[in-house]
């Protein structure tokens, strides 16, 4: 069973969407003005910061975006000190899946800082047999790679697995890895998810 972490373990989207609208605001995107919520969602949710920072900047220098979006890393995990907590239901489905002797790999667009922090937060730094990341991957989501690289790390076929996603690159990326997904709906509207695959 293979896991998304942001929006699917744990609600953190509020917190990365707080963590943008604020850094982004006083660089003066916008004009200024925050983002919305429904900007957030169609153009940075579930994507991989160097894709976000091209997309928002693109006039920018790749070092300037570098330093932009681990800005807004640090920012985001200064927020989520405060406290995070898992998805409900979620401890109880973990439960399960380890009670039937299931394979785990959490994978995730996040940076390693953010992806251990959030396992650490919510007690499952032990629980998934390994962690990949995007950032580590040839490619990151939407592209296959860190799913086919969790798959192969734990020994599974692509039918052999099922990946747990809450965005449409993750969608995207399960479904070009040849595993069925289970979409949450924790971040984006359904048909959004379904659309993706």
């Amino acid at each position: 069973v293979l896991f998304d972490v942001d929006g699917t373990l744990v609600e953190s989207d509020p917190l990365h969407f707080k963590a943008f609208q604020e850094i982004l605001s006083e660089l003066g995107y916008n004009g200024g003005q925050p983002i919305s919520e429904d900007f957030f969602r169609h153009h940075i949710s579930g994507r991989h910061n160097p894709e976000i920072a091209a997309d928002l900047f693109p006039d920018w220098l790749e070092e300037r975006r570098t330093q932009f979006y681990m800005d807004k890393e640090e920012r985001y995990r200064r927020l989520a000190a405060q406290g995070l907590e898992a998805l409900p239901g979620l401890r109880e489905f973990l439960d399960w899946v380890a009670a039937r002797g299931l394979r785990r790999a959490a994978v995730t667009n996040a940076p390693r800082a953010n992806a251990e922090m959030m396992l650490t937060a919510l007690g499952l730094d032990g629980y998934f047999e390994h962690l990949v990341l995007g950032e580590e991957c040839t490619r990151a989501k939407p592209h296959p790679d860190p799913y086919l690289t969790a798959m192969e790390l734990l020994g599974l076929q692509p039918g052999e697995s099922l990946v747990f996603e809450d965005s449409p690159s993750g969608v995207r990326a399960g479904v070009a890895a040849g595993s069925p997904v289970i979409a949450l709906t924790t971040g984006q509207q359904p048909e959004v998810l379904a659309a993706a695959g």
